[in-house]
C-alpha cells in the first residue's frame, strides 16, 4: 500500500512538471529594467533586448515585454506614426497586432 502511494505521488508531481515550465510569464523572459521584443509571436524567434532610454526609436517585433518601468507605446509605422497601442510598466503581450516597426518610451 506504501509503495502505491509513493508511486501515485511522484505520478502527480510529473504529471505537473510540463505545466509549470510551459507558463513562463514573459516577465522572467525579459530582465528587469529592460524592453523585450520578438520576431514571433508567444516569445518566439530572435529576442531583442533595450535600454529604457526616453524618446522614439526603430523596433521590430510581433512579442512584447516591457519591464522597463516606463510607460511604452508601439507603433505600426517607423518614426512613431501610425496606428498604435500601450503596454504598461510590467505587462506585455504576446502577439501585437502587426509587426511592431517603432516604439516611443514615456518618462
Amino acid at each position: 500500500m506504501r509503495m502505491r502511494l509513493l508511486a501515485l505521488a511522484g505520478a502527480t508531481l510529473i504529471a505537473t512538471l510540463p505545466l509549470t515550465a510551459t507558463t513562463a510569464s514573459a516577465a522572467t523572459k525579459c530582465p528587469s529594467g529592460k524592453i523585450c521584443t520578438w520576431t514571433k509571436p508567444k516569445f518566439g524567434g530572435k529576442k531583442y533586448t533595450y535600454n529604457k532610454e526616453s524618446g522614439c526609436h526603430p523596433r521590430s517585433g510581433r512579442s512584447v515585454s516591457n519591464q522597463s518601468g516606463k510607460r511604452i507605446t508601439l507603433y505600426k509605422e517607423g518614426s512613431c506614426y501610425g496606428a498604435r497601442f500601450e503596454i504598461k510598466p510590467g505587462h506585455y503581450t504576446e502577439k501585437t497586432p502587426w509587426p511592431v516597426q517603432s516604439m516611443a518610451v514615456w518618462g
